[in-house]
């Protein structure tokens, strides 16, 4: 299994004219220095118990904020094989609690609906509900769904709460909710656990695995636009519009 946190953001951007003296660092506190605190700590606690049944991948990948590229090498060469590798469960802003998950030490996760994971989470006792907002597509916009379509039982875990420090300098440390952190920390360590001794075996539920979608090709297009299609559906329908990941 792979516990994974992006440790990218925006880096520096140039003030506006007249406003020179403007912060200008992407800091990234939130986004996604909390994730990646949160997993060293996570590493360093599963290395010091027991030896996992499963064999576990600590990731941190970079350009997942221009569009998942740390995640697509590692596809490309995975330190683990794929077809043998049950789930990822990764990082993504843990710094500040968010009311509609619960509070402080309470999580949300992508894609609850799509997997056993959430409510084999719950029956345990562990403090993870759905994603409160779903409209917004958290699931399709980290690191998770890339290894979600290639068949990795794959969500993030988080607790953003659509604050205005998001993409902003301001997203600064001295924002950040360092008991939520260290309650969320642990939260993660606890539904974990099942997976590394494998006395949870991930899986999806039938008919909720994302697949790619296949834009339509040329011909398909101009049969299209000439009235020929042989169906109804515009070109491309017939799938989601979730996208390959990596804005968060």
């Amino acid at each position: 299994m792979i516990l994974s946190a992006h440790y990218d953001h925006l880096g520096i951007r140039p003030a506006p004219r007249g406003r020179e003296r403007d912060d200008s660092l992407f800091n990234g506190a939130d986004d996604n220095a909390s994730g990646c605190a949160a997993l060293l700590e996570l590493a360093q606690a599963l290395a010091q118990g027991p030896p996992p049944v499963r064999t576990l991948v600590i990731l941190f990948t970079t350009g997942e904020e221009t569009g998942g590229k740390g995640m697509a090498r590692y596809l490309s060469a995975p330190a683990e094989p794929l077809a043998t590798t049950v789930a990822n469960l990764n990082l993504e802003m843990l710094g500040r609690p968010d009311v509609l998950a619960g509070g402080p030490g309470h999580l949300w996760l992508t894609g609850f609906e799509r997997s056993n994971l959430g409510p084999a989470w719950q029956e345990r006792g562990l403090a993870i509900v759905a994603d409160p907002r779903p409209d917004q597509s958290f699931f399709a916009r980290s690191d998770n769904y890339q290894l979600a379509l290639a068949g990795v039982v794959a969500h993030s875990l988080s607790s953003f709460d659509l604050h205005k420090d998001y993409h902003r300098p301001s997203d600064e440390a001295d924002k950040l909710d360092f008991g939520h952190l260290e309650s969320a920390t642990r939260l993660v360590l606890r539904a974990a656990a099942p997976l590394a001794d494998g006395s949870l075996r991930p899986a999806w539920i039938a008919g909720m695995q994302p697949e790619r979608v296949t834009p339509p090709g040329r011909k398909e297009v101009e049969a299209f636009k000439a009235g020929r299609g042989g169906s109804k559906r515009k070109p491309g329908e017939g799938g989601g519009s979730e996208g390959d990941g990596g804005d968060d």
